[in-house]
């Protein structure tokens, strides 16, 4: 491993810059959007029941998304790096990912009682194809992100302890 690190130590160093400033978007831009579009009050048709499902569609998929790109990030230096300890992100990484898998899970049923609230008069075939397309790659998702979690804190123990070894 320390071979390849040494190889690839300018890539490593790219991607870890990457990771950060894409991360650091993925949190900033989308918590900038969301005010703005509280503070206009310009949302779709004026009705002011899309603001929360907005805020749950843009945590769930920018802002969380960010924290998981500042963990990648954090990993990368961590492994790269002869000394040092890791991030706070990555210390808690497995937690955090955990915790997206749940609100993934919870944000796939909060959308699908968004439109079955929203689509009027809809047949029973209808709701389980809205409740298919919400929550089918929602678990996919949370399933990802719960493997990844323990992967992670399979991972950490394994790499510090080949730290101390060097």
């Amino acid at each position: 491993m320390n071979e390849f690190i040494e190889k690839n130590r300018g890539l490593l160093r790219f991607y870890c810059i990457t990771a950060q400033i894409t991360g650091l978007l993925l949190l900033i831009v989308p918590g900038i959007g969301i005010a703005v579009e509280i503070i206009s009050g310009s949302t779709p048709n004026g009705h002011r029941f899309y603001i929360p499902y907005m805020i749950q569609a843009v945590v769930l998929n920018f802002m969380f998304l960010g924290l998981v790109a500042l963990g990648v990030a954090q990993f990368i230096r961590y492994v790269f790096e002869r000394h040092g300890e890791p991030g706070l992100i990555l210390r808690f990484g497995d937690k955090v990912l955990y915790i997206y898998a749940g609100l993934v899970i919870l944000g796939s049923v909060v959308q699908y009682l968004f439109q079955i609230t929203v689509v009027k008069g809809a047949t029973f075939p209808m709701l389980l194809v809205y409740f298919a397309a919400s929550l089918l790659p929602a678990t996919a998702k949370a399933l990802i992100l719960v493997g990844l979690g323990t992967i992670l804190h399979r991972v950490m123990p394994v790499i510090e302890e080949s730290k101390t070894l060097v």
